[in-house]
């Protein structure tokens, strides 16, 4: 490929969600390589078998298993990071400069939308652990379904659709969370900036923080739409779900307060901004 072809900065503001890119060829990142071996990469020790209902590879099997069962019929889905970068300096920082980063820690740890955040993403963590017996009982509802010669249903297609709903929930949930810990990180190291380019300096971390809020503000915008979804498909699940569409809509409201530039932030590539220049 060439050089021309990559976009400058595209995979600073994007969601790591590579197969699902429609820029995987101007990326600089992923045509080197990194994104093939994140994907590669071991699966946690909790990570949740494809035989569980929270998973979209369990929508995916059922849905290839419904075709076969309409055809018969008729012919008869912590490390949690708040983005606090490691200390890059060679020698060991001074006292000040420790004292500061600790202070730093703490305000981050303290800040609103990094508790919405950890929050909600502990509360979908739970719901995936627990929702497998709810989206079973559908997943048999579907079968059923398929088995009448006299259904008119596309129930392979409903299966693969809770897949991805379930799998756009299961994927936000931890950048959300990743992308506004890095946010409030920027934020407040704008205000600990000094020396004589310190507006420069702090004027770039205000952008970077402008641009992580940007990504986590995508992120809850279809986690709400996969959970409203969600809600019609899962009535029993409905408290915890409206639970879930609440924190999401705290999280949006705080995100215009703390971050307003963000939500006119252009990522290149993705918002419509001008992509002429190439790295």
């Amino acid at each position: 490929m060439s050089k021309a072809r990559f976009i400058t900065g595209i995979y600073n503001y994007c969601d790591y969600w590579c197969e699902r890119c429609a820029f995987t060829q101007r990326c600089r990142n992923y045509s080197s390589g990194r994104a093939e071996r994140r994907q590669a990469r071991p699966a946690a020790a909790d990570a949740l078998p494809d035989t569980d209902a929270t998973n979209a590879a369990f929508w995916e099997s059922l849905a290839e298993q419904l075709v076969e069962v309409s055809m018969v019929s008729n012919s008869e889905p912590e490390a949690f990071d708040v983005g606090i970068e490691d200390l890059e300096a060679a020698d060991e920082p001074d006292d000040a400069w420790l004292a500061r980063d600790e202070r730093r820690r703490q305000e981050q740890a303290r800040h609103p939308l990094v508790i919405l955040s950890r929050d909600y993403r502990m509360q979908v963590h739970a719901w995936l652990k627990t929702a497998d017996g709810d989206l079973k009982a559908v997943a048999r509802d579907l079968l059923e379904e398929a088995g009448n010669r006299f259904g008119t249903e596309d129930v392979a297609e409903q299966a693969r659709d809770i897949g991805e709903l379930i799998e756009v929930v299961a994927w936000y949930h931890t950048l959300i969370a990743t992308k506004l810990g890095q946010a409030v990180h920027g934020l407040l190291e704008c205000n600990d900036v000094a020396g004589p380019h310190a507006s420069i300096i702090a004027e770039s971390r205000r952008s970077d923080a402008n641009g992580s809020g940007k990504v986590a503000l995508a992120g809850i915008e279809r986690s709400i739409a996969a959970w409203l979804k969600l809600r019609g498909i899962l009535p029993a699940q409905e408290d915890l779900i409206l639970a879930m569409l609440s924190l999401l809509d705290r999280l949006r409201r705080r995100i215009y307060v703390d971050l307003p530039d963000s939500v006119t932030f252009l990522r290149p590539g993705f918002d419509g901004e001008d992509v002429g220049l190439f790295d």
